[in-house]
């Protein structure tokens, strides 16, 4: 892996710590004001970006080959789909109502994360056939 892939991965995953930073102020301030009613959804909104963002970048470091464009972006639309869908679950929680419409937001999140890993490793498979 190059300098340059290794210095774009450590710039994502301090982008994701930082994501992560957010999200936890953003909780924690949201169940301040909530009123004694408390969601787990949103007691562990943070977790999805630090686990799903900050930890894959960092121990990508290590591989041998840093993922492409497309897998990047796939995997931060995926991080952050998985974000807004767990922030509004946590919000319709303590507001005291419910959503069908919240389960898209798993379902696509799910899609474009199992997207993202399988074009990272379809293009390994290719790039070592070729």
């Amino acid at each position: 892996m190059s300098s340059s892939d290794k210095i774009s991965l450590r710039r994502c995953g301090r982008g994701y710590l930082i994501a992560a930073s957010l999200c936890g102020v953003f909780g924690f301030t949201y169940e301040q004001f909530s009123h004694g009613v408390y969601s787990e959804c949103m007691l562990l909104f943070f977790l999805i970006p630090l686990l799903g963002g900050a930890l894959p970048s960092f121990a990508l470091l290590s591989a041998r080959r840093a993922p492409g464009r497309v897998t990047r972006c796939l995997w931060a639309c995926a991080m952050a789909t998985l974000s807004v869908g767990c922030c509004l679950s946590g919000v319709f929680e303590i507001y005291g109502t419910v959503s069908s419409l919240l389960v898209f937001y798993w379902v696509a999140g799910g899609g474009l994360t199992v997207s993202g890993l399988g074009h990272y490793l379809l293009s390994d498979i290719r790039r070592s056939c070729a």
